[in-house]
């Protein structure tokens, strides 16, 4: 497993945004497939990011990152929510270190907690042509205080 250096908090990039949830999104029973929450903990990321002004197409284009690829993904699941609910999806930069930073993720329905979620992303560049084909960079100073807020 990669390793990662979260070194503490970060003061603040934070995006909140809803989720309706279709019936695509249930499994036989009814419920969310857990699937699902990773997907939507994946795109809160990239929206996060785009309110921030760090698309992708940013990324690769001003700084020649490759993107912030997923080293580490984890969730706690409290509570079931099913087809036509509407979830509250929060997430902040919790940590930032010299090549990674962690997103915390809260989705809820009418303030209960359904579940909660962590992602490891590092900063990955372009390897050289005789190496692997992406390498993880120490982030730049631009992108480390615009994940800051």
């Amino acid at each position: 497993m990669p390793t990662t250096d979260a070194d503490g908090p970060a003061p603040g990039l934070s995006h909140r945004r809803p989720i309706a949830v279709t019936w695509g999104d249930c499994d036989a029973a009814g419920v969310v497939f857990y699937p699902r929450y990773y997907a939507w903990f994946d795109a809160s990321t990239h929206a996060m990011l785009d309110a921030a002004g760090l698309s992708h197409h940013r990324l690769k284009a001003e700084f020649g990152a490759l993107g912030t690829p997923l080293v580490r993904a984890e969730a706690d699941f409290r509570a079931s929510a099913t087809f036509g609910d509407t979830l509250t999806a929060e997430c902040r930069v919790a940590a930032i270190g010299r090549r990674s930073f962690t997103v915390e993720h809260r989705l809820s329905l009418g303030g209960r907690v359904v579940v909660e979620g962590r992602e490891v992303r590092v900063w990955a560049e372009p390897g050289p042509a005789d190496g692997p084909p992406m390498i993880v960079r120490p982030l730049p100073d631009a992108i480390r205080r615009a994940l800051t807020g």
